[in-house]
């Protein structure tokens, strides 16, 4: 049976000193926000590479109009809904599934590098476990992927998020709930110029980058 899957990918407006705080108060904050535009750009590139199709989930400090003038066409485009980002990441899956989509994966947009067969093993994987998740070094994560027939969007609920414990946290709740889950493969998010510089160094994605 042929699934419909849509990667769902949280972006925030790439306003400097809106995006990428941590690094612009590192490298400058204009420097960090062209930075983030090319994080998205080059993210997007590789999920169109999947063949799925691409829902982005904007962050509402802007109007969906600003992130289509930016992003241009070729998107499906829907506002952030919730008051912390669990609210907003469990919106994203329901309004996923909403569209008629049988599986979603939600990633957000601080991993460039994400490489397209990650993306298309989370798919996978899902027809095997109820929630498979990326985890993050930092100890978050930076992905997540269910199908809409084991929803569990209580995983959202009551977690600690920006701390090093959300992961940790994540899985004993999906225990608790007696869900199954699978992780992939740990990666970094780039908050930082340490993030920045052994993402460089591991791929050569971006050259290695200094203080202003």
């Amino acid at each position: 049976m042929q699934h419909r899957t849509a990667i769902v990918v949280m972006v925030k407006y790439p306003q400097a000193g809106a995006v990428k705080t941590r690094l612009g108060r590192q490298i400058g904050m204009e420097k960090a926000s062209m930075l983030y535009r090319g994080f998205v750009r080059t993210l997007l590139a590789t999920c169109r590479s999947t063949g799925f199709d691409i829902l982005i989930s904007c962050h509402p400090d802007h109007p969906v109009s600003d992130y289509r003038e930016w992003l241009g066409s070729g998107f499906d485009l829907m506002a952030q809904k919730g008051s912390n980002l669990g609210h907003k990441m469990r919106d994203a899956f329901e309004q996923g599934f909403a569209r008629e989509f049988d599986r979603v994966i939600l990633t957000g947009s601080d991993l460039p590098h994400l490489p397209a067969a990650t993306i298309e093993e989370a798919g996978q994987r899902t027809g095997a476990y109820d929630v498979v998740i990326g985890p993050a070094l930092d100890g978050g994560y930076y992905l997540v992927a269910m199908t809409q027939g084991r929803f569990f969007p209580e995983m959202f609920d009551d977690i600690p998020w920006s701390t090093p414990e959300v992961l940790n946290i994540t899985l004993k709740k999906l225990a608790e709930g007696r869900r199954k889950s699978c992780l992939l493969t740990a990666m970094r998010d780039i908050d930082t110029l340490e993030d920045l510089n052994a993402v460089s160094a591991e791929t050569g994605l971006y050259s290695k980058t200094t203080n202003r």
